[in-house]
């Protein structure tokens, strides 16, 4: 009988690590800048970026050595995986809201994104197919890159823009990863998407640290 290799997807596992990395860099300047300015927004940032690193690693795990797993451990691993893209909507909705909005509106607009994780979480954990992702990350990303849009060319905060584009270019690289086009036996639809998404957290990273809470100078 055939042996199991040690990596089933290196590439895809080795460009999920690089992106964890990232993130996790980025998250860490985040937190940084919170210490100095203490802006709400950044504090958001911060955990985002976290989830996002959390659920490259879970990626990296499983693409890499998930075939040698239970079934049962790689559902969890899965579960793991969709959960922390939603709480990454989470607060990447609720930066936003620090950012567009006055503190005394985001007080009570702060319960809208809680609640729609505690309805997320609680669906994913009986269904967690990917459609169901889908379903609360395209319209909660759409939704805060129009925040995005109003703060470049209402507020005037260039940082914005940054933004904009990071979230563009995610959206890029989620099409790619749809599509399933693969540049090579080696590098498929996965590793792309990957490195396209490097490219939008930097951009967004690069807007972050420019933006601030609304109304603070």
């Amino acid at each position: 009988m055939k042996s199991k290799s040690l990596f089933y997807e290196p590439m895809t596992a080795f460009t999920d690590l690089i992106l964890f990395f990232l993130a996790v860099y980025f998250a860490l300047d985040f937190h940084t800048l919170y210490l100095d300015q203490q802006m709400n927004t950044h504090w958001h940032w911060t955990f985002a970026f976290w989830m996002i690193g959390i659920g490259a690693l879970l990626g990296a795990i499983s693409h890499g050595i998930g075939h040698h797993f239970s079934p049962m451990v790689k559902k969890i691993i899965w579960k793991m995986t969709v959960l922390s893209i939603g709480i990454s909507c989470y607060f990447v909705l609720s930066a936003s809201f620090s950012h567009v909005f006055p503190n005394s509106t985001v007080r009570w607009l702060k319960w809208i994104p809680l609640i729609l994780l505690v309805i997320y979480c609680a669906t994913i954990i009986k269904d967690d197919r990917f459609s169901i992702v889908i379903l609360f990350y395209l319209p909660t990303m759409i939704f805060v890159l129009l925040m995005m849009m109003y703060s470049q060319f209402v507020l005037g905060f260039s940082g914005s823009g940054w933004i904009s584009l990071g979230m563009l270019i995610g959206f890029l690289a989620a099409g790619v990863q749809m599509s399933g086009y693969d540049l090579h036996k080696h590098f498929n639809h996965n590793d792309l998407y990957h490195v396209i998404q490097m490219a939008g957290i930097y951009c967004i990273h690069k807007g972050t640290v420019l933006i601030r809470d609304f109304g603070t100078n």
